[in-house]
């Protein structure tokens, strides 16, 4: 019971274990040379194509959306464009209005057949590659009463950039069912260097190109079930271009559940918990009861399970919180690779990383990008996500609670996480900042470092003359206001402005020194 209960669990973080395998041997190949702040490298340099003459259509059968019954779908007039307009609703007005399309159509119901997928599908030979991005266009189809969106901009991206799509699934062998709830693209720029990791929540509610509208998280299925050139990675594809003007060039799916002996393996991982957190645990005591565990903020060492309930635990906080914390998982078990000599285990992890994994990489792509692991910094490794501000939640005609997406909320965060490392941050890298810890509350220094790596700061930990600093203080030891970062300190740790003291000291080490007081809020974005 314990060991199917695991297996369970390990489907939500699944992607934090296939990153970390995919890019263990490169992490070897610059463990022993590269500079101590160089943590991360991503596969594989591929251009992208402009969308001047796109494809043929490729018609495709309907299947279902939020349930495994097959019923008709209605059909567009082909001529007629839709652009789905909706408004901000209420959590009360989302309950008792349709999505409503602008300009209205009126459409005319055709009923089609559509088959009955089998459980062992065989998906169509890939006739093209990932590397080439480009939108199919086909006829968008009316899904029950919801409007079908026009297609968005495709997002300007830096010249060689090269888009990754990191899948996890909870499919297993025998399961003509199956969901892709673990969606994160990532962006390498190999001339900067920088990567930034963008995630889509699962329950976005979007057209999948040549089906119907649906959470993203089936378009994977669906591309499988129904023999999609290409298959599920191409229907993805069209889905995140259609969508959100994601140009993906290539993915890594799996649904391997060995997370936890990932994990284990490596000593467990030190995790920065910025908010606190409450959830049962996943594995029954010896009175068959779950027990709630709680997690306060500090920097917590966990084994396999307890990284595993971190990542995935969702009853006491929301989808959107619950991709952070993956994330962070992620960059754990990142930095802890660092420091384990894998250089001579490189053809063992390839075999292994082969025999887990589906992808369209080869492992000369992964050694192709290994110099860019020796220019990368940790500040220039951004993480960005699809939040909730940046969503409507909506219920569907079926009652199932989505998010449909806004995309003038939207569109700039895909903008900025492919587009051209702000030159802010890239300055950011210079200033340095010395971390104090003026409180009793352990490990608040190292939450406070975390986050101004995360933004693009140096940070160091130092040493506090005191511990009872009732609020937080922010010293400036630069000369002059150009490219000043005390502006932005100030918003990222909230230090009110009679709290910044002037302090010019061109014999400093560091540009900032950043006093944590009792009143620091560490649940607290970014």
């Amino acid at each position: 019971m314990r060991e199917e209960v695991k297996m369970a669990r390990g489907k939500w973080v699944i992607i934090i274990a296939l990153v970390f395998v995919t890019f263990g041997m490169i992490l070897g190949v610059w463990l022993c040379t590269s500079d101590p702040a160089s943590i991360f490298v991503l596969p594989t340099l591929a251009s992208t194509v402009p969308l001047s003459t796109p494809p043929p259509v490729i018609s495709t059968p309907v299947p279902a959306s939020e349930s495994s019954t097959l019923t008709p779908v209605p059909t567009l007039d082909p001529t007629a464009t839709l652009r789905a307009e909706p408004t901000r609703l209420s959590s009360s007005q989302a309950q008792d209005q349709a999505f409503t399309p602008s300009p209205a159509v009126t459409p005319t119901e055709v009923s089609t057949a559509t088959p009955t997928p089998t459980s062992t599908p065989t998906p169509t030979p890939t006739l093209f590659s990932l590397a080439t991005p480009a939108l199919i266009r086909v006829t968008p189809t009316l899904s029950d009463t919801t409007a079908v969106p026009t297609s968005v901009p495709v997002a300007e991206v830096v010249p060689d950039t090269i888009n990754i799509v990191v899948l996890g699934s909870d499919r297993r062998p025998d399961w003509s069912d199956w969901h892709t709830d673990v969606v994160q693209v990532v962006s390498v720029q190999p001339l900067v260097p920088a990567v930034t990791v963008l995630s889509i929540p699962r329950d976005l509610y979007v057209y999948i190109p040549g089906f119907r509208m649906g959470r993203i998280n089936f378009a994977d299925m669906y591309g499988e079930l129904y023999g999609y050139e290409g298959g599920g990675p191409a229907l993805l594809q069209q889905t995140l271009l259609y969508n959100l003007g994601i140009p993906v060039n290539h993915y890594v799916r799996t649904d391997f559940d060995g997370f936890i002996g990932i994990v284990d393996a490596l000593g467990g991982v030190d995790i920065p918990v910025h908010c606190r957190l409450q959830d049962h645990w996943p594995y029954p005591d010896e009175n068959g009861e779950y027990p709630i565990k709680v997690l306060e903020p500090g920097v917590h060492h966990m084994d396999g399970e307890t990284a595993l309930w971190y990542a995935r635990s969702r009853r006491t906080s929301s989808t959107f919180a619950r991709e952070r914390r993956q994330q962070q998982v992620l960059q754990a078990i990142w930095r802890k690779a660092r420091s384990l000599d894998l250089l001579p285990r490189i053809p063992q992890l390839w075999d292994q990383f082969r025999s887990m994994v589906v992808t369209d990489m080869e492992f000369g792509d992964v050694v192709m990008l290994a110099e860019v692991a020796f220019r990368l910094d940790e500040q220039n490794v951004r993480f960005r996500n699809i939040g909730y501000q940046h969503v409507i939640p909506w219920t569907t005609p079926k009652g199932g609670s989505v998010f449909l997406p806004n995309w003038e909320e939207i569109g700039p965060v895909v903008s900025e996480a492919l587009g051209p490392v702000p030159e802010g941050r890239l300055w950011r890298t210079l200033q340095a900042v010395e971390v104090w810890n003026g409180t009793g509350n352990a490990s608040w220094d190292q939450l406070a470092a975390d986050r101004l790596f995360r933004e693009g700061f140096g940070a160091v930990i130092g040493q506090p003359d005191r511990r009872d600093y009732p609020q937080m203080q922010l010293i400036d030891f630069t000369s002059t206001a150009k490219g000043s970062g005390v502006p932005y300190l100030q918003w990222m740790f909230n230090v009110s402005a009679e709290n910044v003291i002037s302090a010019p000291d061109p014999n400093r080490g560091v540009s900032y020194r950043l006093i944590i007081g009792a009143d620091y809020q560490t649940c607290r974005s970014p």
